[in-house]
């Protein structure tokens, strides 16, 4: 039988907030989202998760910081099965966030 692929997933580790809006701001005030939801994420973490659920052994090597959402961003990627033996915590750092709003047409803003 073949061993499954070993892959390492290099870059952002992020706590994102999407999200979903009617249509997105033209103008300050305030808007109701319809949805939204907290993952771990950022473009390698979503990466290494993918690969990993195709069937391929991967690690994530990326930083977080040593604060509560670094635990976060790490249990929740280690649930899905993702190594995270290589992310280094930052002494005194906060944790990468990032809020998306996405619109009905799937465009979106990130901050």
């Amino acid at each position: 039988m073949p061993r499954p692929v070993k892959l390492l997933s290099v870059g952002a580790f992020t706590l994102d907030t999407i999200l979903r809006v009617e249509a997105l701001p033209t103008h300050q005030g305030k808007f109701i989202a319809g949805d939204g939801v907290q993952i771990a994420s950022g473009m390698a973490t979503s990466a290494a998760c993918a690969a990993h659920r195709l069937g391929a052994d991967v690690s994530l090597w990326a930083s977080a910081g040593d604060d509560a959402v670094g635990d976060r961003l790490i249990a929740e990627i280690e649930a899905e099965g993702v190594d995270c033996g290589l992310v280094r915590r930052v002494a005194g750092a906060r944790s990468a966030l990032a809020a998306i709003l996405v619109d009905t047409h799937g465009e979106r803003i990130i901050v």
